[in-house]
């Protein structure tokens, strides 16, 4: 018998999934007693330790960033407050105003 197929039919992909369990606190205090170890010469330097330190200080960073630890994302509700008070404050003096009826009349006629 002749297959005569005009498209192939994609078949079913297999995968192999293997949670991990990561457990930050862990590693941090791991790290910090491996620095310490460092530090009281148990332990030497390796290329290793060098770019865990680094990584270490690159994602403190960036989390102290993503938090709103710069100074303009620190005031960005206090100068919104501000801003809708004085637009308050504009329309509350607009709205107590002639200024409005003068407007409405005009275009009125």
């Amino acid at each position: 018998m002749i297959n005569l197929r005009f498209s192939k039919l994609p078949r079913h992909r297999k995968f192999n999934y293997s949670p991990v369990y990561y457990n930050e606190g862990q590693e941090e205090l791991h790290a910090r007693v491996d620095d310490i170890k460092r530090e009281m010469g148990e332990k030497t330097h390796t290329q290793d330790s060098v770019k865990e330190n680094i990584r270490r200080a690159y994602q403190a960073k960036q989390v102290d960033t993503r938090y709103g630890t710069i100074p303009s994302q620190k005031y960005y509700s206090l100068r919104l407050v501000l801003i809708a008070s004085v637009l308050g404050v504009i329309f509350f003096y607009l709205w107590n105003s002639n200024l409005l009826e003068t407007i409405y009349g005009s275009l009125k006629k």
